[in-house]
Order: structure tokens, then C-alpha cells, then sequence
């Protein structure tokens, strides 16, 4: 049973990473050139013309950022009309609907690592980039960032059922979080000044990231357990809560 039910998970995320680029010529092909045109982009820009006599690997900082607080933002995006998306296969099929927010999920974190992969491509070809045994760590940290974004999806799906403004209200909360993580800003202010941002889950990951990838050194480790466990926690909380409120929810779409 439960093969059944991860090879049914594994399909789902599989259906909708293809569905991204059904129709293009290239398919598939997109999901590894685009991050890296991308950072080409971004590359040559910030290279040549902003920061041209100033930091050039300023670009690897902002890469992670962009890419990090992406998967979060398409995967809150994703989830909040989860339950209208999949309404006639809830109402016909009995699954745990809760494989719906895991195959998402992993198809976005699947993105996301692919991301991933373009930039250690793209430091190394562009830049002198020192890495060590201590790039393990992005492993918890990765887990601890998938764990966040399912147990938010579990909450907004949820709540979209009787709040339809949500997704609206959301996009301006993706907004104001993109400004008030560091994703383009220098994160040595929240040490600074604003430590206490760094009980944002979201925060604390992306800072230990750069702190592996960038700069080859330990992650703050009280700040990455503290994320891991409030990711769990939210993960827990957002499962009970979908469940308990979900099959009155589906009555309502």
C-alpha cells in the first residue's frame, strides 16, 4: 500500500513538473537552461554595468537568494487553489489529500534543485568557488525549507476555501517578504541590527546557504536547528489543520 501511495506521489509530481513546459518545442530542456540564461543575465549585469569596479560575485549572492525565495514564493502561490485544482479527482477517487501538497512540493523543490545545479555549474565556470565536506549541511537545511513551504501550503489551501481573497492577500505577503528577507540585501544587517529575523525560517535557511555555498564556511547551526524544527512544527500544525477542515472544505468548492 504504502509503494503504491509514494509511486502515486512520485506521478503526480512528475505530471505537473512536465505540464510547466507542455507545448514548448524544447519541453523539459527549459527547466535547465532557463536558471542558467538566467544567471547569465544577471552575470553580465552586474558584472559589466552596475557593479562593474565593485563585487562581481555579488551575482552568486543575489542567484541564491532569487532562486530560494522562488521555490517559496511558486509553491505558496501553487498551493492555494490546490483544492479547487484537484476538486474532481477529491470528489471521484478516494486519496490522502495530502498527496496532492507532497507531490507539489517535490516538484517545486525538483526546480528548485535544478536551480541549484546551474549555479554550482556557473561558479565554478565564471568563478574560483572553494567548497568542502561542509556543503552536507545544505541537506537539513534543504529538508527544513521543504518542510516550511508544504506546512504554509497546507494552511493557504485551506483557508482559500473560505477566504477567496487569499490568493490576493498573499501575492502583496510574497511582496512584502521578498523585501523583508535578505534576497538582495546584505544579510550581515540581521545579524547587525535585526537577529531576531532570523527566527524566520525562510531567513535563517537562505543566510546558512550563502554561508555554505559562498562563503565555504559552518552555518549557524542554533539558527539552522531552530528552522528545522519550526518548519517541522508548521508542517505538523498545517497537516492537522488541512485534515480536520479540509472535507468540509471541499463541500464548499
Amino acid at each position: 500500500m504504502e509503494k503504491t501511495r509514494l509511486e502515486r506521489i512520485v506521478l503526480f509530481a512528475k505530471t505537473d513538473y512536465h505540464l510547466r513546459y507542455y507545448g514548448s518545442k524544447l519541453g523539459v530542456l527549459w527547466a535547465f537552461l532557463n536558471p542558467f540564461l538566467r544567471i547569465l543575465v544577471y552575470y553580465f549585469t552586474f558584472s559589466y554595468l552596475i557593479f562593474r569596479q565593485n563585487d562581481p560575485t555579488f551575482v552568486l549572492y543575489l542567484f541564491t537568494g532569487i532562486i530560494t525565495w522562488g521555490f517559496f514564493s511558486e509553491t505558496t502561490n501553487q498551493s492555494i487553489k490546490l483544492f479547487q485544482k484537484q476538486r474532481f479527482i477529491l470528489e471521484n477517487i478516494k486519496l490522502q489529500k495530502s498527496d496532492f501538497f507532497i507531490s507539489m512540493t517535490a516538484s517545486t523543490m525538483y526546480a528548485y534543485l535544478i536551480n541549484f545545479l546551474m549555479y554550482f555549474i556557473f561558479s565554478i565556470l565564471f568563478f574560483d568557488p572553494e567548497y568542502s565536506l561542509k556543503i552536507v549541511f545544505l541537506v537539513p537545511i534543504l529538508i527544513g525549507l521543504y518542510l516550511f513551504a508544504l506546512g504554509i501550503s497546507f494552511f493557504l489551501a485551506t483557508l482559500y476555501i473560505y477566504l477567496r481573497d487569499l490568493d490576493h492577500i498573499w501575492s502583496i505577503i510574497i511582496m512584502a517578504g521578498f523585501w523583508t528577507v535578505p534576497v538582495i540585501w546584505d544579510y550581515n544587517l540581521v545579524y547587525e541590527n535585526y537577529k531576531f529575523m532570523l527566527y524566520n525560517p525562510i531567513t535563517a535557511f537562505l543566510v546558512n546557504i550563502r554561508q555554505i555555498t559562498l562563503y565555504n564556511e559552518m552555518p549557524d547551526l542554533k539558527f539552522m536547528i531552530l528552522g528545522i524544527l519550526t518548519s517541522a512544527l508548521i508542517a505538523i500544525l498545517g497537516y492537522i489543520f488541512m485534515i480536520r477542515n479540509s472535507r468540509k472544505a471541499v463541500e464548499f468548492l
